[in-house]
């Protein structure tokens, strides 16, 4: 009963010890693959939104009623977009980053 008790304590330990899931890149060096965490992040001016560290991945824009209005490729690692968004409120939607942004 002890060692049952041991291993679901270094079980815990170990689970606890892994970090959150978060955007990962793989960068190739001299054939050594090295994982590097970027932040994704979302930066609203107006009509526009530049999105980070988000390279390779999309941007997905859903009305509030759920309908989906548009979807861009996100292809270097800090983009501006311009929406052309009709006034009202969206969800923005990039990898596991959701934003709720109001158009004027």
């Amino acid at each position: 009963m002890r060692m049952r008790k041991n291993l679901l304590i270094i079980s815990m330990m170990a689970f606890l010890a892994v970090p959150a899931a978060a955007t990962t890149t793989m960068v190739m060096e001299q054939g050594v693959a090295e994982m590097i965490d970027e932040p994704i992040t979302l930066t609203i001016d107006g009509n526009a939104v530049t999105v980070s560290g988000a390279q390779g991945q999309k941007l997905i824009v859903v009305s509030l009623t759920g309908r989906q209005v548009a979807e861009y490729q996100i292809d270097s690692p800090a983009q501006r977009i311009e929406l052309n968004l009709t006034k009202g409120c969206y969800v923005l939607k990039v990898g596991n980053v959701v934003r709720k942004v109001s158009i004027h």
